[in-house]
């Protein structure tokens, strides 16, 4: 309530918004960037969030005692402003549903050579994604703890800088269910959940194989150049995809499962940047400034100076195709199972 008086400075940082970027230079940019219905549709929900444009609420101030009018927000699952709340109400489901074992923390990685074919075609090949991973892990736990594993898997789409980066994060509990749901598998040794290397080949596998049952149907994918298009070329390509090591992680987290679930919960809820990261939108220039995080040199925070094209254009790659579930549950916590077999 209070927030609706106004104090010293709101405007300023009310300004520095993926909103107030989108209102500034959208409508120039989407004459530049070919820009599909479902992006220029989100991106201008998010260009009109915190405006009047959804109307408004009229609320009585316990400070001032005075009306005030407040914009109604957009509520699009892509829009920074509007996602805190989802965040925080998805991390105390979540922990309602801890238990008492070791968690394991995974992330399963697409290497860069499919990332453009991934860009062309989200709507087949993110569930592919979640597929592989998925099966990957149940058929190790199956194979290695004779029972069925829970995985919940959060798909995410970006680094630091906004690039394309598709990889999913999995939380998984340390252990099998029987198959007769009676009796609780744990692994041997607790620092890992399994061995990686193998793992790793089953998802590469797995992913490779979806991905090639696709591309026999050229109606199914859209072929973003010529590599992918000539099919001695294309068949090349994917041999060097099966030899490749492809990168996985699952871990136990050092700060047990809490610490996994309020990392994961960052990221749930919330799209390629914050609006907290943008320091500077300058209007002359055309270029918007935000701060990323190097790991490579200790996580130091350094500002990026992109423009407008370019920050909309980085934008645009991770809004969702319409329809596409990003949190997905597997095994015993899956969303028929959870309540009968937990």
């Amino acid at each position: 309530m209070e927030r609706l008086c106004p104090h010293p400075g709101d405007s300023q940082t009310q300004d520095l918004t993926v909103g107030e970027v989108l209102r500034r230079f959208l409508s120039t940019v989407q004459e530049i960037l070919p820009l599909g219905p479902h992006v220029r549709r989100v991106l201008r929900r998010l260009a009109a969030c915190g405006t009047f444009d959804f109307g408004a609420h009229v609320y009585e101030c316990q400070r001032c005692h005075d009306r005030h009018c407040g914009p109604r927000s957009c509520g699009d699952r892509h829009c920074p402003q509007c996602l805190a709340a989802k965040s925080r109400d998805w991390l105390l489901a979540q922990q309602a549903c801890l238990l008492p074992v070791t968690y394991y923390h995974g992330v399963f990685t697409l290497p860069p050579a499919l990332h453009r074919l991934v860009q062309f075609n989200p709507t087949p090949l993110y569930p592919l994604l979640f597929d592989a991973a998925s099966q990957a892990l149940l058929q190790f736990g199956q194979n290695r703890l004779g029972g069925d594993l829970g995985i919940t898997a959060v798909l995410h789409t970006w680094g630091q800088q906004m690039n394309f980066h598709p990889h999913l994060h999995c939380i998984i509990p340390g252990g099998a269910l029987s198959p007769d749901g009676t009796r609780w598998r744990s692994p041997t040794q607790r620092q890992f959940l399994f061995p990686v290397r193998p793992l790793a080949i089953v998802f590469r596998g797995k992913f490779l194989a979806g991905l090639q049952r696709r591309l026999r149907d050229p109606t199914t994918l859209r072929l973003p150049d010529a590599t992918w298009k000539d099919p001695v070329r294309r068949a090349r390509l994917i041999a060097v995809l099966y030899q490749q090591r492809w990168h996985i992680y699952v871990k136990r987290p050092f700060g047990g499962p809490e610490q996994v679930l309020a990392y994961l919960a960052n990221y749930t809820h919330r799209v390629a940047i914050s609006n907290r990261r943008i320091q500077r939108i300058d209007p002359e220039a055309r270029t918007v400034t935000f701060t990323w995080r190097n790991y490579r040199h200790g996580s130091k925070v350094q500002p990026l100076t992109l423009s407008a094209v370019e920050f909309i254009r980085r934008f645009r790659w991770h809004i969702l195709p319409p329809g596409l579930v990003r949190i997905r549950h597997y095994g015993f916590l899956g969303n028929n199972r959870r309540h009968r077999d937990l």
